[in-house]
């Protein structure tokens, strides 16, 4: 009879090794003996490999500060280490391009930042290849501990072939970022929508940790979605799930010949962008008759949102509508994937807690199931979940079934 791999004494000891690190990961601090009785492993085996996985860095093992109840020699402990390897993550924005070393429990422990069109000037790939090494040399780490890359990029991105389908604010039409990345930095590549990889960031270490069912919304030159679905990424048939941007928040409106504040872009981009935000208000301030403090100031979101936030008129006028494109496009997305929560991400979400009880209020209006809806508090977010993908993709021992 033919033995599959699966039967194989070696493949059942790297199943038993895989286990045994996943389990000590998530409860630190335990005997070689409390394993073997955990995990239904016998205590030679639990001590073959966990020496196998102390000599690989994998764990470290102290003495216990309290003896056993029967006394004597007190109990070895083991410890993950998370320091064993380390992840790569990469977010290409339309602005900048941020380069982040994680170790493999999401601690950012080196980080830069590029400019997007200066990158675009002197070769993207080039460029951001030449950061990333100078950034692992900084940090004092060889090479050979690092175990993967995670590059989260703008637009619609084919996850499996790690190909940008099209990205506008780059002027990418299938660009094999995957294949660039690999012959140059020689170490495995995963590529993803930057939404999608700032929702696993949120999954993994946010507000939504462990959550099953989540939506991040990101705000931004335009807007974003990333969706998950039982605990799984939603990326869909052409990997175009989550591409909010086009949807219509009033039909009325869409009837005619709306200006559409970029090429390519959709909609909901053209109403709530922070360049659609912008657009607006100097046509408010051309109708005025009167003059404005802002006629004299160059325009941006962040100083509409803070001039509406001080009350003035014609700015909240402004934003207003902005919110309610939002929160109208919320009600649509949570009718059809009933989330546990929603999360606001981007540039625009800072102003957040000012604006979040007008979504919620449209939002009891008009649903009938109730939501969480949070703004992001986490840093480097989308390098965080640049380093999730990498742990969900990269075939190591930390890979468990459908997650990290």
């Amino acid at each position: 009879m033919t033995q599959t791999r699966s039967n194989t004494p070696n493949y059942l000891k790297y199943l038993n090794k895989k286990k045994i690190l996943q389990y000590l990961r998530k409860n630190n601090g335990l005997s070689r003996a409390e394993i073997a009785t955990a995990l239904s492993i016998s205590k030679p085996t639990v001590s073959l490999i966990v020496e196998e996985l102390i000599a690989e860095e994998w764990v470290r093992e102290e003495e216990s500060t309290v003896s056993s109840v029967l006394g004597g020699r007190k109990p070895i402990r083991l410890f993950f280490n998370p320091n064993a390897k380390y992840l790569i993550g990469i977010d290409i924005g339309g602005t900048n391009i941020e380069i982040g070393l994680l170790n493999v429990e999401g601690d950012v422990i080196g980080f830069d930042r590029l400019k997007t069109c200066d990158a675009l000037e002197t070769g993207l790939i080039e460029t951001t290849i030449q950061k990333v090494n100078r950034l692992v040399e900084e940090s004092n780490i060889p090479m050979s501990k690092i175990m993967s890359v995670g590059v989260g990029a703008p637009g619609i991105t084919d996850s499996q072939e790690g190909v940008v389908v099209e990205a506008p604010s780059l002027g990418w039409v299938d660009f094999q970022l995957k294949s660039e990345m690999e012959k140059a930095l020689k170490l495995p590549v995963y590529v993803d929508n930057d939404v999608n990889i700032a929702v696993l960031g949120e999954q993994w270490k946010g507000k939504a940790k462990d959550a099953e069912h989540v939506i991040l919304i990101t705000l931004g030159t335009g807007v974003g979605c990333g969706i998950i679905v039982n605990g799984q990424l939603y990326r869909g048939s052409s990997f175009a799930a989550g591409e909010i941007g086009y949807m219509v928040t009033d039909k009325n409106e869409a009837k005619e010949d709306y200006d559409h504040i970029y090429k390519g872009y959709g909609f909901l981009d053209s109403h709530v962008g922070g360049p659609s935000i912008v657009k607006r208000m100097e046509k408010k301030l051309s109708e005025l008759k009167f003059e404005h403090p802002l006629s004299k100031e160059k325009l941006s979101a962040k100083l509409i949102f803070q001039y509406a936030m001080d009350n003035d008129q014609t700015s909240k006028e402004v934003i207003d509508e902005t919110i309610d494109h939002i929160a109208f496009s919320l009600v649509n997305v949570v009718c059809i994937f009933n989330p546990q929560c929603v999360i606001l991400g981007g540039g625009i979400s800072k102003s957040g807690e000012w604006f979040l009880p007008r979504v919620k209020e449209i939002l009891a209006k008009h649903l009938p199931l109730k939501t969480e809806l949070f703004i992001t508090e986490l840093d480097r977010l989308s390098l965080i979940g640049a380093g999730a993908l990498c742990l969900r993709e990269h075939e190591s021992l930390l890979k468990e079934e459908g997650g990290y």
